[in-house]
């Protein structure tokens, strides 16, 4: 906008100054000083002229200014439109070398990156070849123990299998004198429980008439009581003292008179062995005629 305004000051600027130059040009000594007006004739006026050759060179030296006006305009357009260029060129390399300084960063850190990588694999590699031989021997190793515990395992079976053999043949022989010390004993067994059932059923036999011989003592009968009975269960302490009577069944005479016979017998004969007192403890009397 300021150019455009420069450009058309000038131009004005110009057109003025050829004007002034125009009415300067003008011979005002040749004007007449007196005017001669005769009536009724007229006689025409002497006008003034002006020299061509002299606005003309006016004219050109306008011109020439205006063209030098132009191109010192142009000039400066010129010179600014070159500061701009160099200007642009100096930013553009100033970008370029922050470019080329950023790639080169970038280029750097990937090397490092990549030197890094490479190390980072190398000990990855070197840690798992390490793994492999401590694997490799931790396997060998294994296999020499499941070996050692097979053996070992086998020499136990077979040394159990001795011992078992051992023990079972022991086992028989214990079993077998076992079992002759058993038939024995059950022989000596089954003669002492014979010889002692023997003695309790004689004893229980003994006792049992004794005290079936002082029950009958206070026994008070009569002739009613022919072809009548009844039936007594009595429970005896091991002292022989009476603990119950019981009516089981049969006449109601022939059980009261019954009843009253045991009652006054008061305690009965009894054994101290006893099994003799167990077959005694309870039993049953068969009152009648």
């Amino acid at each position: 906008m300021f150019k455009f305004n420069s450009a058309l000051m000038g131009s004005l600027a110009l057109h003025v100054v050829l004007g002034a130059v125009l009415l300067i040009s003008f011979d005002f000594h040749s004007v007449p000083q007196q005017i001669e007006i005769s009536a009724p004739n007229f006689q025409p006026i002497e006008a003034v002229v002006v020299d061509q050759k002299t606005i003309e060179n006016q004219l050109k030296r306008i011109e020439q200014q205006k063209e030098a006006e132009r191109q010192k305009e142009l000039q400066k357009q010129r010179d600014e439109a070159r500061r701009k260029r160099e200007a642009e060129q100096r930013r553009q390399d100033e970008a370029r070398k922050k470019q080329r300084q950023i790639e080169d960063k970038k280029r750097r850190e990937q090397a490092a990156a990549d030197a890094k990588e490479r190390e980072r694999k190398a000990q990855e590699e070197a840690q798992r070849k390490e793994n492999e031989r401590k694997q490799r021997e931790l396997e060998r190793r294994a296999a020499q123990e499941r070996e050692r515990k097979a053996r070992e395992k086998r020499e136990a079976e077979e040394q159990a299998r001795k011992e078992a053999e051992r023990k079972q043949q022991e086992q028989k022989e214990l079993q077998e004198m076992e079992r002759l010390m058993q038939e024995q004993l059950q022989a000596e067994q089954a003669a002492r429980s014979q010889q002692r059932q023997k003695h309790v059923l004689t004893e229980t036999e003994r006792y049992t008439a004794l005290i079936n011989a002082k029950i009958v003592q206070n026994w008070y009968t009569d002739d009613s009581m022919i072809g009548k009975s009844c039936r007594i269960n009595i429970r005896l302490s091991s002292t022989g003292f009476v603990i119950q009577v019981r009516v089981i069944e049969g006449d109601r005479v022939v059980c009261t008179t019954g009843e009253q016979a045991i009652r006054r017998a008061g305690d009965m004969p009894m054994s101290s062995d006893p099994d003799v007192y167990n077959k005694l403890r309870d039993i049953t009397f068969n009152f009648g005629f």
